[in-house]
């Protein structure tokens, strides 16, 4: 429970300094690190399904 509430907290958090920094035409950074973050979080989840995938064989 409190792992999702950061998962998701920290997810709003960015997408609020994202469109912050946005409106002060400096979208080109949190966009940046927008992308990053949602790119470890997909390969976080990939390599979670992978294992659960492994050890049911």
């Amino acid at each position: 429970m409190a792992k999702t509430l950061i998962y998701y907290g920290t997810l709003i958090l960015m997408i609020v300094i994202t469109f912050t920094l946005y409106s002060r035409m400096l979208g080109a950074i949190p966009l940046l690190i927008l992308s990053l973050a949602l790119y470890y979080m997909a390969y976080l989840e990939m390599k979670k399904d992978k294992y659960r995938n492994s050890s049911s064989d």
